[in-house]
């Protein structure tokens, strides 16, 4: 870091336009009092905010002097190459500009918080560092302040800058801190919170040494050959695994010699065996050779050529496959090109944390070059992988949510956006609000490269696009190898209901449809959007719900918790009421059917089936989503139940039933979408099921079999379903139709919310005009965490220029905000709500 010293008056200076990581509406003016060359645009500098200190971005350095105040010294530089990108400073410009949001919320969403450092950070020691460790080892490439600060580390709960500062003696001790924290000795108290464990992986060797004593080997296995077989087959397995000593996964060991954990733990305990612990990728789970690209199947050659095609005319191309199509493997041969061009490809996924499967198969293809970027990293390995992107001069593949939009690539060639459809893509809160997908396509317009969006039941608004022209589509409505589509079948609840054949939760329809499946040896997917073991606590007297005392919401019911849970703000009673609180009556007992309950009934209805859930309550762990996963992988479960997440990237062969238990929550949504979402729900959860020769079924559980979503689901027809939803949204002006803006309010006050909206609505239809304003409404939610909650709805027709609505709308939000009245109130703004 380069400490700079003030000499000179204001007019003769260099002036920097710094862009800090905090909720401010602009770029502040900054002098650069040092005599030699002044920090070039996208280097971290520290400057002064009030009585802190923070790591900002220059956004732009000139000579223009501020009017009406004097410019406060920038006091250090961290880097000593920018750390942002031109692009990458262009593209959160226009994220400012288009969401409506400060600058510094993007940079703050955009960089790594490791690159973040400011005064009031508390940087505590990292609980991983054992006491027992050695401390020369530690200490190793330490300069003398970074050892003092590690010492105290040890002795103190955690020090602020301005201490650490003290402590040492200097004015700006963030190269010591960014030290200890890139050594993993040390992390900031946010990091903390989140901290991230990486995975390690006991491998086994043996010393060359005892290799070349061959006499000594042999007679260690005539000792155990007849007495202990176990352990003569766990040394020929390492021999033949590993005949030059090389080490092994000592799980890969233990199933290739079909032994267990003390077996090995013999041999090491006399000095045979070595283990040795390794950090491994903690979503790479393949360690194979780079195997060659997969051959294309007629009908993915066909698309592959069009896609090609296409991108050469410089026009976004939507690939519409169906479920099991073989997109992917037109993707890798897309990357394929770009990596041999020397041009990094990034590929965008949905969750992150269900991608285990893909990711693995992209290694098995480009090995070392794929890079996955998560925010579930911790701070040190995001740092790393945002510079390693940064310097990086060769071909590359990077993996990652909608966060990995920001990563600062310098000869970006392709950008892929997998299931497009996906609302995981729209950043809800914080700001900025931003959608992965539309930010994606503005970059490659921008950047004047390829872009591939790719979905098997893509979004009203992409078809739209191509249907005027701003988007080629390529279509893929064959299964790869000829696999058929699944059988969707419709079990009746009113008519099995009016029947009693229901069995808890599953029709007979269900039932039976299961006992098939798991008689031939296959798998089924369960899938029910509610976690939970029920959605309400409620009195078959009067009706009564326990609800949050918070929230104008149900508590939820979870039976492992022995509790009533609030999943909006976290309140929650434990025990559930014996008694309910409205009529005094004693029948009360769980309303409806979550994921939890499901379990509960499958192990009475199929108690010989190994059943696993896989929803937010068991896949809180980082690594539970890939545990599951491999276990039904590895066929070590029969049945799998689950929300959203069982209907998102995964590709297994032996699934032979998807289950659906209720279809109808979907299709009564107060929202505009909520056919469309629907659609692609079921399609999409649908699609897991016989991905292999023997054709998959799948058995929709509703009220509604005659509802025409439903019956579009089982046709597969998904241009029906979108000209029928086109006509909706033109003749009632939404989306693709308009542009929409979301204007929520809330505050403690329910009338002072009701009234400030009502004030806003008003100003701003006497700006806009009556019919460009919806609302004020209260949301589908009325009030949570005791916020009470309004909002307003914003429709501008799509010939008008954003640019200007946009100014008039902040100007207008900047006056409204500065009343006293209105100054508590707090307020989002949300464009392209999805």
């Amino acid at each position: 870091m380069t400490n700079v010293i003030n000499n000179n008056s204001q007019a003769e200076m260099t002036f920097c336009d710094v862009a800090l990581p905090a909720a401010l509406p602009r770029v502040l003016t900054y002098r650069w009092p040092g005599e030699e060359k002044p920090p070039s645009l996208g280097m971290r500098v520290v400057v002064p905010l009030g009585n802190r200190r923070l790591t900002g971005v220059v956004w732009e350095v000139h000579s223009r002097v501020p009017v009406g105040y004097t410019a406060r010294d920038i006091e250090a530089v961290v880097d000593n190459r920018p750390v942002l990108t031109p692009h990458g400073v262009s593209l959160m410009t226009w994220m400012s500009e288009y969401y409506l949001c400060a600058l510094g919320d993007v940079v703050s969403a955009a960089l790594p918080s490791g690159m973040k450092l400011a005064s009031k950070t508390r940087i505590r020691l990292n609980p991983d560092i054992s006491g027992a460790q050695d401390n020369r080892k530690i200490e190793e490439g330490l300069n003398n302040a970074s050892v003092t600060l590690l010492n105290a580390l040890h002795v103190r709960e955690g020090m602020d800058l301005r201490e650490i500062a003290e402590l040492l003696g200097v004015k700006h001790p963030q190269n010591s801190v960014r030290a200890l924290i890139d050594k993993g000795l040390a992390v900031s108290e946010d990091e903390l919170k989140e901290r991230y464990k990486s995975l390690k992986k006991t491998y086994v060797s043996i010393s060359k040494e005892l290799l070349e004593e061959a006499d000594v080997l042999h007679a260690e296995l005539d000792r155990v050959e007849k007495r202990a077989p176990a352990q003569a087959r766990a040394l020929l397995a390492y021999l033949d695994m590993a005949p030059n000593g090389e080490a092994v996964l000592k799980t890969k060991l233990q199933k290739q010699a079909d032994v267990n954990s003390s077996v090995i733990k013999k041999w090491v305990e006399r000095q045979v065996f070595i283990l040795e612990e390794r950090e491994v990728n903690r979503i790479s789970r393949y360690e194979g050779e780079v195997k060659s690209l997969p051959i294309l199947s007629p009908h993915q050659t066909r698309a592959f050529k069009e896609i090609r095609e296409a991108l050469v005319k410089r026009k976004p191309v939507l690939l519409h496959g169906v479920t099991g199509a073989g997109k992917t493997e037109i993707y890798v041969h897309l990357i394929d090109e770009a990596l041999k061009a020397g041009q990094q490809a990034l590929f965008l996924v949905p969750e992150i944390a269900l991608t285990t499967q893909l990711i693995v198969r992209l290694q098995k293809f480009f090995g070392d070059s794929v890079r996955v970027y998560h925010s579930r990293f911790n701070a040190t390995e995001r740092t790393e992988t945002w510079l390693k992107i940064l310097d990086e001069n060769k071909g590359s593949l990077i993996v990652g949510p909608r966060s990995a939009i920001f990563l600062p690539f310098k000869n970006l060639g392709l950008i892929i956006v997998d299931e497009e459809h996906e609302s995981s893509y729209k950043q809800q809160d914080p700001a900025p609000r931003y959608h992965a997908r539309d930010v994606a396509i503005w970059m490659s317009a921008q950047m004047k490269i390829p872009i591939v969006l790719g979905s098997a039941t893509p979004s009203v608004e992409t078809i739209w696009n191509t249907q005027e022209g701003r988007m080629a589509r390529v279509n893929l409505m064959e299964r790869y190898g000829g696999v058929m589509l699944p059988e969707i079948l419709v079990a009746n609840l009113q008519k099995e209901h009016k029947q009693r054949s229901m069995r808890g939760g599953f029709s007979k329809r269900l039932r039976d449809a299961m006992a098939e499946t798991l008689a031939s040896g296959k798998q089924i997917i369960l899938f029910q959007n509610r976690r939970g073991y029920s959605p309400s606590w409620q009195c078959d007297a009067c009706g009564d719900a326990v609800m949050c005392e918070r929230c104008d919401i149900p508590l939820t019911h979870h039976k492992k918790m022995f509790g009533l849970h609030c999943h909006h703000c976290g309140y929650h009673i434990s025990p559930p009421p014996k008694k309910c609180g409205a009529c005094g009556s004693h029948s009360v007992k769980p309303k409806g059917l979550g994921t939890e309950r499901i379990e509960e009934e499958l192990a009475e209805l199929f108690p010989k089936a190994k059943v696993s859930r896989m929803d937010l309550d068991t896949t809180r762990s980082k690594s539970a989503h890939t545990r599951i996963l491999e276990a039904f992988g590895n066929h070590e479960l029969d049945i799998l139940v689950g929300t959203q997440m069982v209907s998102k990237g995964l590709d297994f062969q032996d699934v032979g039933l998807v289950g659906v238990m209720s279809a109808d929550k979907m299709l009564t949504f107060p929202d505009f979408r909520s056919f469309e979402r629907a659609y692609q729900m079921l399609t999409q959860v649908s699609g897991r099921s016989g991905r292999s020769k023997e054709r998959g079924k799948v058995v929709i559980q509703t009220f509604s079999p005659d509802h025409w979503v439903i019956q579009r689901v089982i046709a597969g027809d998904h241009d029906k379903l979108v000209a029928h939803e086109l006509l909706e949204r033109k003749n009632y002006g939404y989306p693709p139709f308009v542009r929409l803006i979301r204007i929520s309010l809330s505050h403690s006050d329910e009338s002072r919310v009701r009234k400030g909206a009502e004030v806003l609505a008003l100003r701003l239809r006497q700006r806009f005009g009556e019919n460009r304003i919806i609302g004020p409404d209260i949301p589908a939610i009325s009030r949570v965490n005791d916020l009470f909650r309004q909002q307003l709805m914003l429709k501008f027709e799509r010939d008008v220029s954003p640019a200007k609505y946009r100014d008039i709308l902040l100007e207008d939000i900047d006056d409204f905000m500065t009343d006293p009245r209105w100054k508590r109130l707090r307020f989002k703004v949300d464009v392209d709500p999805v």
